[in-house]
Order: structure tokens, then sequence, then C-alpha cells
């Protein structure tokens, strides 16, 4: 039910989606004479738009969540597993053309196959089903394994967990196959704007990790200023509000014990 839920919440409060709903009452208005009104909610719609597209106000909340891991941690020695999380293809166009997809996560591959070449001889699990609602034959994690085969990798040593649908069941699921002590070293892949909800994800559900951030969206200082890359400055703000309203939901829907 809560992985309905969390679709249902980000389908309102997705901002691109609010700002055609708001464009479309502010044209329903108009054609009902309530041209005052309807004028209201175009300006009020139309000045966000402007100030996001402008401002990099997206990448400053990007750079909040990535900057306590702009200080790559090295992993240690004594390293017991490897967890690390799906996201990195697309799993649609690789059942529709038998080649694998990436996206713009597709650093969380590319570091675990240079991590799971140097660490030999401790567990790795990559978690990562589809992630939708009705395409559910084939995960991020099944799509993974394919590329891990294409690059000589020996993937008998590697579990491949294709039913979580978020990274709640990422991690829970995750940790009933892993049976993690509490003095275990586990470390954690992912992208850097998402390691916060995915440490605070572990910490509810007692599994430590250390994380090891990649496919960093932000510098590591940010220049607060206007710029003429109004797209950039869009998609990032849609980037960003997905994963603050992810932090608020799984707290408020008591995944998480903080929001951040």
């Amino acid at each position: 039910m809560s992985f309905y839920l969390s679709k249902i919440i980000w389908l309102i409060f997705n901002p691109f989606n609010i700002f055609i709903f708001l464009t479309i009452i502010s044209l329903i208005f108009y054609f009902l004479y309530l041209k005052k009104l309807s004028i209201i909610i175009f300006l009020i719609n139309f000045t966000c738009l402007l100030t996001i597209s402008i401002f990099p106000i997206g990448n400053y909340l990007i750079y909040k969540l990535e900057k306590e891991y702009h200080s790559k941690i090295q992993p240690p020695q004594n390293l017991h597993g490897i967890l690390i999380l799906g996201g990195a293809t697309n799993p649609l166009l690789f059942k529709d053309h038998e080649e694998i997809s990436f996206n713009d996560a597709a650093e969380r591959l590319i570091e675990a196959f240079h991590l799971i070449k140097k660490y030999k001889n401790i567990k790795v699990i990559m978690t990562g089903g589809s992630g939708l609602i009705n395409e559910t034959e084939i995960g991020h994690a099944d799509v993974a394994k394919i590329f891990f085969n294409k690059m000589d990798l020996d993937t008998s040593k590697i579990i491949f967990e294709n039913k979580s649908r978020n990274t709640n069941e990422n991690i829970i699921l995750s940790k009933k196959i892993a049976k993690p002590n509490n003095d275990e070293k586990w470390l954690i892949i992912t992208s850097a704007f998402h390691m916060k909800r995915a440490i605070l994800i572990g910490q509810k559900n007692n599994w430590e990790f250390i994380p090891y951030a990649v496919d960093f969206k932000s510098r590591s200082k940010f220049n607060f200023k206007p710029s003429i890359y109004l797209w950039s400055n869009l998609s990032s703000f849609q980037l960003a509000s997905h994963e603050w309203i992810g932090l608020v939901s799984y707290f408020l829907m008591q995944r998480t014990d903080k929001i951040f």
C-alpha cells in the first residue's frame, strides 16, 4: 500500500504537474469570466516558474543533500559487505531492445564494479526491482547482472535482489538476505543526493552503513547566482523536489526517524 501511496504523493507534488495544473485552472477561470482570479493564479504560477528557472534553487537543494558526502570515505580493509542500490539502468529499454541502457546514475554500477574486483571475498548484494506499477517483469538488478557478466565479473558470488520497488524495500529485503551482525561493516553505494535517505532508512532498521556516494550533481563549492541555463535549473529543481519530498514523506510514514 505504501508503495502506491508514494507514487500518488509524487504525482500530486511533482512541481511540473503543479505548474501545468495551475495553468489549466487559470484558463478555466478565464473562460468562466473570473478574469481577475485567473490573472492572479497565472502571475503567481509564472513568477514561481521564472524564479526557479533563473535562480539555482534546485542546485542548492541538491548541494545540501550532497555536502555531507563531498569527502569520499575510503572503505576499510576489513569490510564485510557491499550493498548496491539499483536505479542506474532503464529496464524497459533493455526489455525492448535487449541492450543495456544507462541513465545518469551509471556511476553506481561503475564504482561497484571496481569495488567488487578489489574486495573479492565479501558479501555483495545488488538490489532493485522495476519500481514501476505496470511493468514488473525485469528490474534494475536483472539488468545489472547482465552488465556485470558482460564485464567478465563472476556474478555467482553476487546476490541479485529483484523484488524491491523503492529504497525502503531495497534495504529491508536486503537485510533479510544479508542477516548482518551489529559489528559488521557494510558499504552502501548510491547517488550522493540519495544517500541521506538510504542512510536514514538503514538506521531505522538497525543497519549502519558506510556511505560510498557517487553520481554527484553539485560542485564542492556552491555559488547562488542567476544563470541563463533555464532548463538545467528546472531539471535540478525537479530532481531536488523528488528527493526532499521523499525525505519528508518517509518520515511521515515512519520509515525514518528524522527528515534530515
